[in-house]
């Protein structure tokens, strides 16, 4: 048996009746010794926290199908059950019984404090400075420091070196403060976002007014678009990452995806464990 990472597939055969594991061939193996309990993790050769956390996962599954907590329960019928278990990413494990798609188990990340004061709500300059207008051909547009819009009416906004100035207030009804002050919030969020510095749920309130300013730049938003090197998408009328499944920003979520992988590489041979509870 190999060391596990991303990539590896587990198949196994879960006995319903004795909640014990085989391979489908009969054969030894460490991991389904594991998980039995018929040896310590550290007192194995090949296994690691991949392993650990599979086993962990597995356990979780039974429970949540056990307890009817998912409606159905694939094990109540037959003695023997086929488990596949495919770990996709270092966050992603696929589950799969009897072949056919049972869950995928998402694992979140722990984040570095220099790393939260990244992407908090604390005002930051923006990364980003100056404009590029629309390009069709990739769906994009650079919004940075010293960029200017006209809002119409007497109204416009330009983005400072951390937050975007409004001007015209006065030009027009209260309805079109508001409208300007939406606007200067909305842009202001999604460089931001954009910058990689904000939670994707940081522009939620402002989406009508950011689509609206988007469409005005030309952008496309009913098709994947750029906006500061940021691929963007719209999911249940929200902005989101293009691929991002937290609201981290992918920048600050794939160095930790980096050390969560490199530590769960470790041999549990090694000392060092992880309790999932």
């Amino acid at each position: 048996m190999g060391i596990t990472g991303v990539g590896s597939s587990y198949n196994f055969v879960y006995n319903t009746k004795t909640g014990k594991l085989s391979t489908k061939d009969g054969s030894k193996n460490e991991f389904v010794d594991f998980c039995n309990g018929d040896v310590k993790g550290e007192d194995t050769e090949t296994l690691n926290h991949f392993d650990e956390h599979t086993r962990y996962q597995f356990t979780r599954m039974l429970y949540a199908y056990g307890t009817g907590m998912t409606g159905q329960n694939p094990f109540a019928n037959d003695e023997k059950v086929e488990i596949t278990a495919d770990i996709d990413s270092a966050t992603h494990t696929s589950f799969y019984v009897n072949g056919q798609k049972a869950f995928t188990a998402i694992t979140g990340m722990s984040y570095l404090p220099s790393e939260i004061q990244t992407f908090g709500t604390v005002q930051q300059p923006f990364k980003t400075r100056g404009y590029k207008p629309y390009d069709p051909s990739t769906n994009s547009i650079t919004i940075g420091v010293g960029s200017r819009f006209n809002l119409g009416n007497g109204y416009s906004m330009t983005v400072q070196e951390d937050f975007v100035w409004g001007e015209g207030y006065g030009n027009g009804s209260k309805a079109d403060d508001e409208r300007c002050n939406m606007m200067i919030g909305g842009l202001n969020s999604l460089i931001h976002f954009a910058d990689q510095q904000y939670f994707s749920s940081m522009t939620d309130t402002y989406t009508d007014y950011i689509l609206d300013f988007l469409a005005s730049q030309g952008v496309d938003t009913s098709r994947e678009f750029v906006i500061n090197g940021t691929h963007c998408e719209l999911v249940n009328g929200k902005i989101s990452e293009v691929g991002n499944d937290y609201v981290v920003p992918s920048s600050i979520q794939q160095k930790a995806v980096k050390r969560y992988e490199e530590s769960m590489s470790q041999l549990l041979n090694g000392g060092t464990w992880y309790r999932w509870s």
